[in-house]
């Protein structure tokens, strides 16, 4: 918008190797539509923002020799900083620019640019597996004027800034003592903090790690509470205004009976009188406190010096209120603040951290300025920087759901002083947002021919008569404002591709999950019971949505609750069935599987349905993938054919993370992270054995997301097989063997269920045999044939990448589906799965799941196209050979469970849609035709 544009043709076309993947500047995607209650009709603003990837045409001519990018690291560490430096010089070499610099010492290093160093790829290779930075991280702002005209001496043309709110407004501050001096360069501020409170944002990087180690800390803390007599386990976890990281790893770990976080007011004497009764009640108990706590404790009228440490002054207290009442009590305490942060990132993070950086690169490319690349509603996006730095950043509502969450998960009391408001924060979009934006019309928002459609869910209301009971869970749910309604309901994002993407789609509104104030059934009820089923393969958190099931009924008073043993065979042995208590589940979320015991198979549904009449089963749980959906609905409809009142309700669990419509099944972050595990693994084989090649085989019958995602975190990857890809084995064998003459070494990674495209193409092993092992002995005997020395080390990690608890991001996944599986349940509603879509909790109906195709890397996508860029490996295909591409349109499924709707469904008098501007620097610098 102020430097005209070279106009160069991207650099970019093999590495993206489908030109549909490049997005123009009319890439918009909006956030979700979407009401809380039939009342909820004030009128609100939705944003609009521009999508980030690739554009075919550049600002800037990455032939240039004078060109040069820098990068750097300011604020505290964060895991993953290393991961987005790696993966900023990859795709800056990508592109062909050679010279990329890193800045030592955060804002301070800019003006000293003899300390810089020179990045390559080759240098930055394996700098993932550290933590923190290598480019060494701090704090402080010397004058940006001086920053901006460091930057233009050295030639300084794309300016990547790694960090939080601070350093966001330090990178705009630069922006601008450029906008002063006429100096072209494109600014990207790239978001990083644990604390995970940069507004309008799905998430920060580092964040998930953060949660994950904090767990591990909080765990021990538990260990040692009910290890020795009279003790508290006690926890003080980093967060200097937000407890997102607190909130999260307490959530996860489940063993927390006390948690304070900077967004609460806290009354010491209710803390100290809590603690008491909770030491006489069990004997042990653990605290967790963030250490951003002083100033709210302060602000109640007690709390520690503006110095001090609120965990041990927390400690201290405690300690000396039990001396005081004479009451024996050891703590021991634990301050994990700086191990959460310095560690490398975990698998989430680490994928995370890659496509942030490669699109923060298009983005810079391009000639945008001012902006920062971040995930909104699951769509990455540029969002201006000048509205992230001048919003306030982002905090727990204390009168939110998650604070309602975390409660229900502690079942500690109100701690709050009498008499002293609470101060709830808009959720209004921020006028920092707003005067970065301008309204737009929905014209430049649908198509001629877009459509919404409304997926209809089942009440039992519809045919059996409702009990019209008031929720039991007032106490638990403290905010009335939280119980939704019938109206409330959601919509996918909208979005458009490129400026020719004008042919109409669906897009789909979901009734949003929840509590509901008036229930369908009555908890109170003698005769009624629940029962849990898990079918299918085992899986990470099966045993964690047992538990938050059995816990969240318990809550709404049921007292009957079945755990159905050995799936679906097992609905019709009752028998064999066990009865769940709330303390008898309270441990197996540390356990893997399944403690009901998972199998496969169908008896007759009809049979089964009867079954669950004969134990006056009301609310019917089943947890599984597509093949248990499918036979939810078969006995759903069995019920209906003997007219037996009944909720049944599915909860998508798969680690093959197939299922449609929905973000991800539960399971599918923890194998990942296992996955990666054996894959680094095979790395080290390969690496520290002469002449070797380290294989892995993961798990994945029809889809390969878990091999993608834990291949393009580990990045040791030499090639990588999926089941969605075509495969020329003549030319798979002639790149193992380039691979091992150029490097002695390579990690190779396939998934199970690539038998079947192999013989598609064919060449393949027969439809029982191992297709690890074949592929293992093919690359063997080519090898032998050619005389060419070669062992492989070969790592089958199948069943251990699931056979183990939740991570920490899945144990909380897991507490909010349960949560939500059983509100929707007591409201009555049946035949839905409660999933989460567009980062959204909705009820979607099970048949629009069950008849519809299994999800799929699409073989021409993104995903695809950021895997090949990591393994740099060659296209593979049989030569004319068709790959199939499915549509990405509604399924016919989906559109049978659907209902059209018109946009006074969507939209409110009022409801606004504003368009966040950004920058670029085409508008002001000649062009490099």
């Amino acid at each position: 918008s102020k430097f005209p544009s070279r106009n160069v043709p991207t650099t970019m076309k093999d590495a993206i190797f489908n030109p549909n993947l490049f997005l123009d500047n009319e890439a918009w995607t909006t956030q979700s539509f979407q009401k809380w209650n039939v009342d909820d009709n004030k009128g609100r603003t939705t944003l609009q923002m521009l999508r980030s990837g690739p554009r075919k045409t550049l600002h800037w001519d990455p032939t240039d020799p004078d060109f040069a990018a820098a990068i750097v690291t300011c604020g505290g560490i964060c895991p993953g900083l290393n991961s987005v430096i790696r993966e900023l010089v990859k795709t800056l070499t990508g592109y062909g620019i050679k010279k990329i610099y890193g800045i030592i010492g955060g804002f301070k290093g800019c003006v000293e640019p003899e300390t810089w160093i020179e990045l390559t790829a080759e240098g930055v290779q394996g700098i993932h597996t550290q933590g923190g930075s290598i480019l060494v991280s701090d704090r402080g702002n010397p004058p940006h004027s001086e920053i901006a005209k460091s930057l233009a001496s050295k030639g300084i043309r794309s300016y990547f800034v790694l960090g939080g709110d601070g350093t966001h407004k330090g990178a705009m501050q630069t922006f601008d003592a450029m906008q002063e001096i006429n100096y072209e360069c494109s600014v990207i501020g790239i978001p990083k903090t644990i604390d995970n409170d940069l507004p309008v944002m799905d998430k920060t990087f580092g964040f998930d790690t953060a949660v994950c180690e904090a767990k591990k800390a909080i765990e021990s803390a538990y260990v040692e509470a009910t290890c020795n007599a009279n003790c508290i386990g006690m926890v003080k976890l980093l967060g200097k205004e937000s407890g997102f990281v607190t909130l999260n790893a307490v959530m996860a770990s489940r063993v927390v009976d006390l948690c304070i976080v900077p967004e609460m007011n806290v009354d010491m004497g209710k803390v100290l009188a809590y603690c008491q009764d909770v030491m006489q009640r069990q004997g042990h108990a653990v605290i967790v406190i963030t250490d951003g706590c002083g100033e709210s404790l302060r602000r109640c009228g007690n709390g520690p010096e503006e110095e001090e440490d609120v965990g041990v002054w927390m400690k201290d207290c405690i300690l000396d209120h039990f001396k005081e009442k004479q009451i024996p009590l050891t703590i021991k305490y634990i301050d994990p603040t700086y191990m959460i942060r310095a560690v490398p990132a975990n698998a989430q993070d680490s994928v995370y951290c890659s496509v942030l950086a490669q699109h923060a690169v298009h983005g810079a490319m391009a000639g945008f300025t001012g902006v920062t690349v971040a995930k909104v509603y699951e769509k990455l996006v540029y969002l201006p920087t000048l509205a992230l730095a001048k919003q306030e950043t982002k905090k727990i509502n204390p009168k939110g759901r998650w604070m309602s969450r975390l409660i229900f998960s502690t079942q500690q009391p109100d701690l709050a002083p009498e008499m002293l408001m609470t101060r709830v924060r808009s959720l209004k979009v921020d006028t920092a947002v707003r005067n970065s934006s301008v309204p737009v019309s929905l014209n430049m928002v649908l198509d001629p021919g877009d459509e919404v459609h409304r997926l209809e869910v089942i009440n039992l209301s519809s045919k059996f008569p409702s009990r019209n009971v008031p929720t039991t869970m007032k106490d638990a749910i403290f905010n009335p404002n939280l119980f939704l309604d019938n109206e409330a309901w959601t919509t996918q994002s909208f979005q458009k591709w490129n400026v020719d993407d004008n042919k109409g789609r669906t897009t789909l509104q979901m009734l949003r999950s929840g509590p509901r104030k008036t229930l369908h059934w009555d908890p109170t009820d003698p005769d009624f019971a629940a029962a849990i089923v898990t079918c299918g393969g085992i899986c990470p958190g099966l045993n964690s949505v047992i538990r938050e099931l059995v816990k969240t009924l318990t809550g709404y008073g049921i007292k009957k609750i079945y755990g159905i043993i050995g799936g679906f065979k097992g609905c019709v042995e009752p028998e064999t069935w066990i009865e769940l208590t709330a303390e008898g589940v309270q441990g197996i979320h540390t356990q893997g599987g399944s403690i009901l015991v998972s199998d496969r198979g169908n008896p007759p549904h009809s049979e089964i349905a009867k079954s669950l009449a004969s134990k006056g089963i009301r609310s019917y749980f089943v947890l599984g993938g597509d093949g248990t959906h499918k036979g939810a609905m078969q006995t759903f409809d069995a019920m209906q054919e003997i007219n037996y009142e009944c909720s049944v309700i599915g909860i998508p669990k798969t680690i093959d993370n197939d299922l449609p419509v929905m973000d991800k099944t539960f399971g599918f972050d923890t194998a990942v992270c296992e996955a990666k595990k054996a894959i680094e693994s095979a790395y080290v084989e390969a690496t520290c054995n002469a002449n070797c090649i380290g294989m892995v085989k993961l798990l994945g019958k029809e889809s390969g997301f878990v091999t993608l995602n834990a291949v393009m975190a580990s990045r040791v990857v030499d090639l990588c097989i999926v089941p969605e890809m075509n495969v020329d084995m003549g030319k798979v064998l002639a790149y193992c063997q380039d691979v091992m003459q150029r490097q002695g070494h390579a990690v190779i990674v396939i998934t199970d269920g690539c038998g079947e495209s192999l013989r598609r193409c064919g060449n393949g092993p027969e439809e029982e045999e191992d297709v690890g092992v074949w592929m293992k002995d093919c690359i063997l005997d080519h090898f032998k044939e050619k005389q060419i020395p070669l062992t492989i080390k070969y790592i089958d990690p199948t069943y251990m990448i699931r056979a183990v608890p939740a991570n920490a991001q899945d144990s909380v996944y897991c507490s909010v589906l349960a949560q939500h599986a059983v509100h929707g349940a007591m409201a009555g509603f049946t035949g839905v799965t409660v999933a989460k879509v567009y980062e959204k909790l909705v009820y979607l109906p099970t048949l629009a799941l069950a008849k519809q195709e299994t999800k799929k890397i699409n073989p021409k996508g993104r995903w695809m196209s950021r895997l090949i860029f990591s393994t740099q490996q060659p296209d593979l295909a049989p030569e004319m050979l068709m790959t199939r591409v499915r549509s990405l349109k509604v399924d016919t499924a989906v559109r049978n469970s659907s209902v059209p709707v018109s946009l006074n469904m969507v939209l409110d008098p009022g409801d606004e849609v504003h368009r966040l501007e950004v920058i670029n620097l085409s508008s002001k610098f000649p062009s490099r035709n």
